[in-house]
């Protein structure tokens, strides 16, 4: 039988100031290794952690690791997609471009690929488009699985350089491959490439992100971050290595740098390092989560930071504690607690933190109008004794 690791979280480091919390995850406490590669979040939430020694799965309180012992083909995982059926997929390999191959984990079942191409090919970025298909950036060019056959793209397509580090897709489902040469974008058809920015050298991208209004960031190795808005270009973080962007809820963009963590906003820059919190000012992945909580995979360990202005106290927990229905909602919505959570206060909090509504709840139901509240995204928090608990609901 296989063996599954499994840790319970039994620790973690908090410094909270601010309304900001950072939790810190290592070996110590769960995580399979301290070098994280990659970083996914699937549609139930739950975090997928790519390292040099194997893959890391943490469900808010239960960390379980894989190896080539219980099904991973390869203990060394630069990539990770989430699919729209919710299985995970894995660029692998054991290490500096050796016995390279494509998985495909459902849940239950390892299903393992190994075209010809890939051998000693490593799969460095894996992005998925609106019709399923996968798309994978490796070292000799750019693979594309439709769940039936495999297409390879290279220079001799029309690609700018085969040695793909970054992948993204846009609204439109046009793709965007970073590589050791330049930037290539594929509309299915056409291919138009990018080598000279600005007048400097724009060569080697190894991040990737596309904003909520359209804008493509590329970041590069050694020479900052760029901004793309169809027609122009803007440059920021000069001599920077930025090898991860992510994008909030509220269009802010997440920058990891060799240099910690940036933040921009707006036109304000705010730089994270270990002087605030972060395990590590190597910033190497970067992923946020539906509670809009960031997680940052760095060569120290893992970093959570939780930036919401809600100024939770005592141990925040995945919400399993109460249910929020119906979801989306219309005026009205049912709150209905655990046994554990009985004389419990409830708030419901826009995406700005603002509480709009308060109440006191000693029932397990609780129904709460929600006509006066605008279209949106809104979260639930229910205060217990010692926890807090996040919900999150639409109205309509």
């Amino acid at each position: 039988m296989k063996k599954l690791y499994i840790f319970l979280v039994v620790s973690f480091a908090l410094n909270i100031a601010k309304g900001q919390q950072w939790t810190t995850y290592t070996i110590n406490n769960g995580l399979v290794w301290n070098w994280v590669d990659a970083i996914a979040i699937d549609k139930q939430n739950i975090k997928w952690f790519g390292t040099e020694i194997g893959l890391s799965r943490f469900d808010g309180t239960i960390w379980t690791n894989y190896t080539t012992q219980n099904g991973l083909p390869g203990d060394v995982v630069r990539s990770i997609a989430v699919d729209s059926l919710n299985n995970k997929w894995f660029g692998t390999e054991d290490g500096y471009g050796m016995n390279c191959k494509i998985s495909k984990f459902d849940g239950i079942t390892w299903t393992i690929f190994s075209p010809s191409f890939l051998i000693n090919n490593s799969v460095w970025a894996i992005a998925i488009d609106q019709l399923n298909n996968k798309w994978f950036g490796t070292t000799s060019g750019v693979l594309m699985y439709d769940d039936a056959n495999w297409t390879i793209y290279t220079t001799s397509n029309g690609l700018v350089n085969n040695s793909v580090t970054a992948v993204a897709i846009d609204s439109q489902g046009n793709k965007w491959f970073g590589t050791d040469g330049g930037l290539s974008m594929f509309d299915g058809t056409n291919w138009i490439n990018y080598t000279i920015v600005n007048g400097s050298d724009f060569n080697f991208i190894i991040s990737i992100a596309v904003d909520q209004i359209g804008n493509k960031w590329f970041g590069t190795h050694t020479r900052g971050l760029y901004k793309f808005d169809g027609t122009n270009w803007t440059h920021y973080l000069y001599e920077n290595n930025v090898s991860s962007i992510a994008i909030d809820s509220q269009n802010n963009k997440w920058i990891g740098t060799g240099n910690g963590v940036f933040k921009f906003k707006d036109t304000t820059w705010t730089n994270y390092t270990t002087s605030d919190g972060l395990v590590d000012n190597n910033v190497y992945a970067l992923s946020i989560d539906s509670l809009n909580i960031k997680w940052f995979g760095t060569y120290g360990g893992l970093s959570e930071f939780n930036d919401n202005p809600l100024n939770y106290v005592g141990n925040i927990r995945p919400n399993k504690n109460f249910l929020v229905f119906p979801n989306p909602a219309i005026d009205k919505i049912t709150v209905e607690l655990s046994c554990g959570l009985k004389e419990s206060n409830l708030a419901i909090v826009d995406i700005e933190g603002q509480q709009l509504i308060m109440r006191q709840i000693t029932e397990p139901k609780t129904q709460l109008d929600i006509s006066m509240l605008p279209s949106g995204v809104y979260f639930v928090r229910v205060m217990g004794e010692r926890t807090v608990s996040i919900g999150k609901f639409i109205k309509q």
